[in-house]
């Protein structure tokens, strides 16, 4: 299955110059009760010295780590932010002119903002609480992560697809997600059309750098598209 065969096309983020240093003042916002943004980047250095994140398992250690913090300083009042690690899809039939498609799998991870009060419930049986989304009365949006520990852009079609598919398990016409591999990050936007057509437009490659110099940035763009999972307007990127 790949992006041509379900008439999925594919096109460019830029990052908006003007905008980046509010992208990096976001990330390195702190909430009361957050994870420490020094705190933050002691992990990383923990996990880069200790932990082999060229195999697929310890790019995840490092994921986790930018996870960790970005949902912490998202947990606010009544809304929480959770993390639901290999989360199973159904599988999906695209209906195509040259035959039916079928897609189901994994998400390796889907990070998840809903009323915080629906927490308990969420973490305890993910599966059934989405595909239940009517017991959840309040906003419920998620964010589609793929891990990958080289060759990170070569996982985007996959990742497409796999947005494509969770959109139509939720009767959504956008969701937002990653891919990553803990040191590099491409962010994407997957459009769901009326004619059954979609659209995926990802940003450059964005890395930590060798002293984080990217982070304060790719927590921005982290926070901003967990905030906005299921719309298309752009308030940091453009698309031309």
């Amino acid at each position: 299955m790949t992006l041509l065969s379900l008439k999925i096309s594919s096109g460019p983020l830029f990052l908006i110059s003007d905008k980046r240093q509010e992208v990096e003042n976001l990330g390195l916002a702190e909430t009361p009760g957050c994870l420490p943004i020094d705190i933050t980047r002691f992990l990383i250095s923990l996990v880069r010295g200790h932990v082999a994140t060229v195999t697929e398992a310890g790019s995840r250690i490092l994921i986790n780590m930018l996870l960790l913090r970005v949902v912490s300083v998202m947990c606010l009042g009544d809304t929480a932010v959770n993390i639901i690690p290999e989360f199973p899809l159904p599988r999906m039939i695209f209906n195509r002119d040259s035959g039916e498609c079928s897609f189901g799998g994994v998400v390796d991870f889907l990070v998840t903002k809903l009323p915080a009060r629906y927490t308990e419930y969420l973490l305890g049986d993910p599966t059934t609480a989405l595909a239940n989304p009517g017991y959840i009365q309040g906003p419920t949006t998620s964010n589609i992560f793929k891990a990958k520990h080289d060759n990170v852009r070569t996982a985007l079609p996959q990742a497409a697809i796999a947005a494509a598919s969770y959109c139509q398990f939720q009767g959504l016409c956008v969701v937002r997600g990653v891919v990553t591999s803990g040191e590099q990050w491409i962010f994407f936007v997957y459009e769901r059309h009326t004619d059954g057509t979609g659209l995926v437009r990802s940003s450059p490659q964005y890395t930590l750098g060798r002293n984080l110099e990217g982070l304060a940035l790719v927590l921005g763009l982290l926070r901003d598209s967990i905030e906005n999972a299921t719309s298309s307007d752009q308030t940091f990127f453009t698309t031309t």
